[in-house]
């Protein structure tokens, strides 16, 4: 049998940034659901400048397009006949425009990597608390068998308590129908949404999962999808982040609307492109929210929504210095 040093000393811990962050604020405040929304929060307000960038750069190229909109129409009816001179004009006259597009861009692409890299912070934190929480009960289990008190399975169930949050009841596992305590798939799986999670390394156990984890998941977790009183959650969460990012995306379109540059063929193609991408990005937070832990949907719909309060005060606050500075030219 492994001996206690053995086991303490081969206890999981956090190795990617994020989680070691996620895990010193989580120590402090006590309460997963709320740390999470303090990362969220703390992360969003760090990235500010990037998104005032990201605005800044967007309302100064909409400008510069509407300046160059009398002119463009003047080109398009002067070289109607001739597509290829009018493209070449056109382009003269947007000459400098594409740094603005890619500037434009630029921040998108980077909240794709964030959105990435945050993912896999949370994937690690949950990962070794769930290892943790294993590990812990393998270390009693081996100390009542060298006492020679084996544990019952009432009390190995007890010692597995998921972390509840609001309606949620293990913010470890999906908002959703999902099992509270991560079924054998669901430990060891290295699929969407699955926490990959290794065993104690303890050879004597016979079918450790069964002995470890069997009796809390035998407590907890439902016996058929329609017993709905020991779902997970209530797919709350995954709603409220598709909305939340529709609705983020929306006021970010509207922003984008008179970005695009080159003839009117492209600039159509481009919005169109930019319209796919803004309504592809909360289908995507929507799948996610559904197959990984509430925490990180959590994460979702507080992003989502601090994002979509930004650009609504943002838009607002553009339209009045735009109303103001119309009046005085009046």
């Amino acid at each position: 049998m492994m001996d206690f040093i053995s086991l303490l000393s081969a206890m999981p811990e956090h190795t990617n940034f994020i989680a070691k962050f996620i895990e010193i604020l989580n120590n402090g405040i006590g309460n997963f659901g709320v740390t999470v929304i303090v990362f969220t929060l703390i992360f969003k307000i760090a990235l500010l400048p990037l998104d005032m960038w990201q605005k800044f750069s967007m309302r100064k190229q909409s400008k510069n397009m509407e300046r160059l909109r009398p002119q463009l129409e003047k080109l398009e009816k002067q070289y109607a006949n001739k597509p290829d001179i009018l493209k070449q004009k056109q382009a003269e006259l947007q000459k400098g425009q594409m740094g603005s597009m890619f500037g434009s861009c630029l921040p998108m692409i980077v909240t794709m990597v964030v959105f990435f890299v945050v993912l896999g912070g949370f994937n690690d934190f949950i990962r070794v608390q769930n290892e943790q929480i294993v590990y812990k009960i393998a270390l009693e289990y081996n100390a009542a068998i060298s006492n020679g008190t084996p544990l019952t399975a009432e009390y190995i169930a007890s010692l597995y308590q998921p972390e509840s949050f609001l309606w949620i009841k293990n913010i470890y596992m999906p908002d959703t129908w999902s099992a509270v305590i991560p079924t054998m798939e669901q430990y060891v799986g290295s699929g969407m949404g699955a926490l990959n999670a290794t065993r104690p390394d303890i050879a004597n156990i016979p079918n450790w999962y069964e002995t470890l984890i069997g009796p809390a998941a035998n407590a907890w977790n439902k016996t058929g999808f329609f017993n709905m009183a020991k779902w997970n959650g209530y797919l709350i969460l995954p709603i409220l982040s598709i909305i939340t990012s529709i609705l983020s995306a929306k006021l970010l379109g509207t922003s984008q609307a008179n970005t695009a540059v080159g003839t009117k063929e492209q600039q159509k193609s481009a919005q169109k492109t930019q319209k796919f991408m803004n309504y592809l990005m909360p289908i995507m937070f929507g799948v996610f929210s559904l197959f990984y832990s509430s925490a990180f949907a959590l994460y979702i719909f507080i992003s989502s929504l601090f994002s979509t309060l930004f650009n609504l005060i943002f838009n607002l606050v553009s339209k009045n210095i735009d109303k103001k500075k119309a009046e005085i030219v009046a």
